[in-house]
């Protein structure tokens, strides 16, 4: 196993950091700022502006990973990180930690910012060793359904179930924000498949759709702050088999 993990792991190599690093660190910054300030400038709940910096930063990996590969994500993650990771340390001070960390999660904020990032980044070596280029679906699932299911909850959320946390804290997720996990998956592995992978039409239908419908099941039975580890994995997972199942 760890024979296997090394031959497909890759590390950046210093062309690429020379290339990547400078654009996603700005990338990064202002992905930040941007969060912050519209959560001050029009007042959003936090289930917005988390989702904002999420949606940006899962798109741009999953942007980075079709024409960088695996070696130009690696770069864009280190700088993402070391821009949260200066967040976390000032708290309340810095504008992002405001976007992002939910009220809800108190007195456990920063746990709950640093931990969905440590799965983040884990998800995607995981993703990336097994499963090689396919790994973006998991950047896009992850990017785009889980982005899009806190806020339509937020927003729409009516039939609420309660999730397992790892702190005791209460938590939430809707139907009605799963719904919307389902159609932001569908339409972003659709998209994938066809720009990305240029696969056969009934391949792409059936593989996506499947990968929507496990995106939504495992949203909803994953610990919270965990599921961008787990969408990430399983869900490419379940999209590379049903692939070459379709295509064999």
């Amino acid at each position: 196993m760890i024979e296997f993990i090394l031959q497909r792991f890759v590390f950046p190599s210093l062309q690429c950091w020379l290339i990547y690093f400078p654009v996603s660190f700005i990338s990064g910054i202002f992905f930040g700022w941007l969060s912050g300030y519209l959560k001050f400038r029009y007042k959003l709940k936090t289930g917005y502006s988390r989702k904002i910096f999420h949606f940006l930063v899962f798109t741009t990996a999953g942007v980075i990973g079709i024409t960088g590969g695996f070696e130009a994500v690696q770069v864009f993650g280190t700088a993402i990180g070391i821009i949260v990771g200066y967040a976390v340390l000032r708290g309340y001070k810095s504008k992002l930690f405001h976007a992002v960390a939910r009220p809800g999660d108190k007195p456990y904020e920063r746990f709950y910012v640093i931990v969905p990032f440590i799965m983040t980044a884990l998800g995607g070596v995981v993703s990336s060793i097994a499963f090689g280029k396919y790994a973006v679906i998991g950047y896009i699932t992850t990017g785009w359904g889980d982005a899009v299911g806190e806020p339509a909850g937020t927003r729409w959320g009516r039939h609420k179930y309660r999730v397992l946390t790892f702190t005791g804290i209460r938590a939430y997720r809707s139907i009605e924000g799963s719904i919307a996990v389902f159609i932001a998956s569908l339409t972003g592995c659709l998209l994938i498949s066809f720009i990305g992978f240029h696969l056969p039409v009934k391949a792409v239908l059936f593989t996506s759709l499947l990968t929507a419908l496990t995106t939504i099941v495992v949203e909803a039975i994953t610990f919270h702050s965990i599921d961008n580890l787990t969408i990430q994995v399983i869900s490419t997972a379940i999209y590379f088999v049903s692939l070459n199942l379709m295509v064999r």
